[in-house]
């Protein structure tokens, strides 16, 4: 299961950097992940008392969006089952030819289209779950998000290792659930990006 999570992974990075040409451009997706990681670590910083006030509302508002973006993903099958390559004719005409290629060439564009955006999807549902999976770690351990960093004092002469070990579990955790938040942020609306994308490319190519 972890390999086929890994490699969803590593579809949806992979079809966030490629332009509608098939070239590669990593410069956004950095960009954007140095963000996320800058803004995740000044959020944890940033709020250093009571993280989250009810993290039961975010639970229910990602299980809403991780059914809804499920549902959409199970047409997609129909619609790549419907995209045929034509293949060429013996004695071939021009006109023919002209069919063939403009068919075969709405086909690629197509099933680029929703190959991105099932990429960028699937991710999105996964991001989903494992944020969900943090808000119900949060209510069995609910200092993961109640525990205020700003009593905090260290002392360096008798360290408290278990409340060193405590400290640095909750500021993994709330920089881990803030950065995979930024992370469903970003690819649900790369997903969006892509649906709209390919509509108006349907439209364009009504006749």
């Amino acid at each position: 299961m972890i390999k086929k999570v890994w490699n969803i992974y590593i579809n949806a990075m992979q079809s966030v950097c490629k332009n509608e040409d098939n070239t590669t451009n990593k410069l956004e997706l950095i960009l954007v992940y140095l963000t996320m990681f800058g803004l995740s670590i000044f959020l944890v910083y940033y709020k250093n008392e009571k993280f989250i006030e009810d993290s039961k509302i975010l639970a229910m508002l990602l299980s809403l969006f991780s059914g809804l973006m499920y549902s959409v993903l199970l047409k997609i099958p129909d619609k790549l089952s419907k995209l045929e390559t034509i293949k060429q004719k013996e004695n071939e005409n021009i006109s023919e030819l002209k069919i063939r290629t403009e068919t075969n060439t709405l086909n690629n564009r197509t099933f680029n289209y929703l190959k991105n955006f099932s990429f960028t999807l699937s991710y999105s549902i996964i991001v989903a779950i494992l944020c969900i999976f943090f808000v119900i770690a949060s209510s069995f351990f609910t200092s993961l998000l109640n525990f205020h960093l700003s009593t905090v004092e260290f002392n360096f002469d008798n360290i408290d290792y278990w409340l060193t070990f405590k400290v640095a579990v909750v500021i993994l955790y709330r920089f881990l659930f803030v950065f995979f938040m930024f992370q469903f942020l970003y690819f649900i609306t790369k997903s969006v990006i892509y649906l709209t994308d390919f509509t108006l490319y349907e439209f364009n190519n009504l006749k």
